[in-house]
Formats: C-alpha cells, sequence, structure tokens
C-alpha cells in the first residue's frame, strides 16, 4: 500500500467517524456548533493592527536590532574625553620619582644658566 492510498482511507473512514458523530449529537449542539464555527470564520475575517499581522520574534528581533543600532550610533558620537594635559604627567613624574630632587629644586638655576651659556 503506498502512501496516497493510506491517505485516502485515512480521510475516507475519518468522513464517516465525522458523519457518525453529527447524526449522533442532538440539534441544539449542531445549532451551537455551527454558531460557534461562524463567529470564527467572522473573527478571522477582520483585519488585524499592523503589529499583529508579523510573527512575534520578528518584531522582537527588529526592535533589538533598532537598539543596537542606536547603541552603536550613540557611543560612535560621543566626543573623545581629552587625557591629562602633558605638564600634569610631567608633575606626576616630578612627584613620584625620588631620585634627583636637588635638580628639580634649582630647576630655575639650571635653565637661568643654560640660556647664559647659549647667550655668551
Amino acid at each position: 500500500m503506498s502512501g496516497e492510498e493510506r491517505d485516502r482511507i485515512f480521510v475516507e473512514n475519518l468522513g464517516k467517524v465525522l458523519a457518525e458523530a453529527e447524526e449522533s449529537t442532538d440539534a441544539l449542539t449542531r445549532m451551537r456548533l455551527q454558531s460557534a464555527r461562524f463567529r470564527a470564520l467572522e473573527a478571522a475575517e477582520k483585519t488585524l493592527p499592523w503589529y499583529a499581522r508579523f510573527p512575534k520574534l520578528v518584531t522582537a528581533g527588529g526592535l533589538a536590532t533598532a537598539m543596537v543600532i542606536v547603541l552603536a550610533i550613540s557611543f560612535w558620537q560621543t566626543p573623545d574625553r581629552p587625557g591629562p594635559a602633558n605638564g600634569q604627567v610631567e608633575d606626576l613624574e616630578i612627584m613620584t620619582t625620588h631620585e634627583q630632587l636637588e635638580l628639580y629644586k634649582d630647576l630655575d638655576f639650571y635653565r637661568w644658566l643654560e640660556t647664559v651659556d647659549n647667550a655668551g
């Protein structure tokens, strides 16, 4: 038996079972079922809002992508923070070294001495 024959036999048997079930139900139950079917068809025909037409994962993925783009642009657009000025770094080096403190104490004298030697 091929797959098509099994499907055909299944559909025939299903039709027989549904027909027997329909005959065995009372008229009130059949009317309630028919009313429920009509309401379901009417609800399916109504137009959905734009956000309900898309699958939920696509909407969530789009929102996540948009947030990543916004964050990337905001980080890219922030100005660079200036580093410490060169004078401050030199002062820090002077304060942290213990070697040649006498040289730094008399630094003005050595600068004056250098200008006098170059001029003369």
